[in-house]
């Protein structure tokens, strides 16, 4: 088989697209680690929110609101000649 002037080409652009893919995809993992570890992370600093006691979590319109025996009422300032 002769050999041309593009073949040598070739092999050099197919052994620079293997460094490519292979470099690409080590990226890839080291970011899926990074997203495992900040949501990990994230995850372990917050309180579930089923957790049973006195202080529950009730979806609203303006997200989940902490409600329970515990809490005392908003004071009114009207009364108290606030704004």
């Amino acid at each position: 088989m002769k050999e041309t002037r593009s073949q040598p080409i070739r092999r050099q652009a197919a052994s620079v697209w293997r460094t490519v893919r292979r470099a690409a995809g080590a990226l890839r993992a080291i970011h899926d680690e990074q997203i495992l570890a900040w949501e990990l992370w994230l995850r372990a600093n917050r309180i579930p929110v089923d957790r049973p006691g006195p202080l529950t979590w009730t979806p609203s319109l303006d997200g989940p609101r902490l409600t329970g025996s515990h809490l005392h009422p908003p004071a009114d300032t009207s009364e108290q000649g606030g704004p």
